[in-house]
């Protein structure tokens, strides 16, 4: 039985000397590392929230706080980037599918020790909480909202288009209010700046030190465990990357030379 060279070379694991980045772009979207997010107070958008779907049809919400690019050893140039991330406990989520409501919170914790995915297995998110507190029904809980990829639209629903609000028997779903009122100021609203720059943020290959990220990258490496990067492999249609259309981006290095 032969085995396919790609898959051999991924067998022989990859160098200890990783790429690290605070942006990456992938799937349509554009991810941020926590800890970029953090450096710029300023912010208008949030990047680094995080969805990927797991076994039995368990989903998984995080957030991602490392994004390390993998070279594998070998004559073909293969590289593999992969996203640490932490991850919120799945059974602390309450659903409500006649609503589409998904929320979750932020104080939990999963306690699995499969922290990384394959780029590529990514679905951005961001969290949203509640603006009234006071509700011990709300309270710590946040509602999970879907982004769509850039230049994608999201599907269309039927019940977008045939609503009739005279004739639905369902429910109408709102939050109460805070009490008192308030004043908005739009007088700098045209004024306000969307937030589009692009900014990545790498170094020339970070050594990975910390000793329980060499030992899950590690498990990774040689196939231990349920974060299996070969089956991660298999199941990302461009495998080598070296040849592939690659999304991300970065300004002070457009051909990319360095990296793929």
């Amino acid at each position: 039985m032969t085995m396919n060279p790609e898959l051999r070379q991924v067998s022989n694991g990859f160098e200890h000397r990783v790429k690290s980045f605070s942006c990456y772009d992938v799937n349509g979207y554009r991810f941020h590392t926590t800890r970029h997010e953090q450096s710029r107070p300023n912010r208008k958008t949030t990047n680094s929230g995080v969805f990927t779907g797991g076994l039995d049809g368990v989903e998984f919400y995080g957030k991602i706080e490392e994004i390390y690019e993998l070279r594998f050893r070998g004559r073909k140039p293969l590289n593999l980037v992969v996203f640490k991330c932490h991850w919120l406990d799945p059974q602390e989520t309450r659903r409500n599918p006649s609503l589409g409501l998904v929320e979750i919170r932020q104080d939990s914790v999963y306690g699995g020790k499969d922290v990384y995915i394959v780029a590529q297995q990514a679905t951005q998110v961001y969290y949203l909480s509640y603006a009234c507190q006071r509700d011990p029904l709300l309270q710590g809980w946040d509602i999970v909202h879907k982004v769509s990829p850039h230049g994608k639209a999201p599907t269309p629903n039927a019940e977008d288009y045939n609503f009739d609000t005279s004739t639905y028997d369902g429910e109408f779903y709102q939050v109460e209010g805070l009490e008192g009122t308030f004043e908005i100021d739009l007088t700098g609203a045209m004024e306000m700046e969307v937030d589009n720059e692009i900014h990545v943020d790498e170094d020339d290959g970070d050594v990975v030190e910390n000793a329980k990220d060499l030992e899950l990258l590690e498990q990774l490496s040689s196939g231990n465990g349920s974060g299996d990067i070969v089956a991660s492999l298999e199941s990302v249609e461009h495998l080598d990357l070296a040849d592939s259309d690659d999304e991300s981006y970065d300004p002070d290095n457009p051909d990319g030379d360095d990296y793929f």
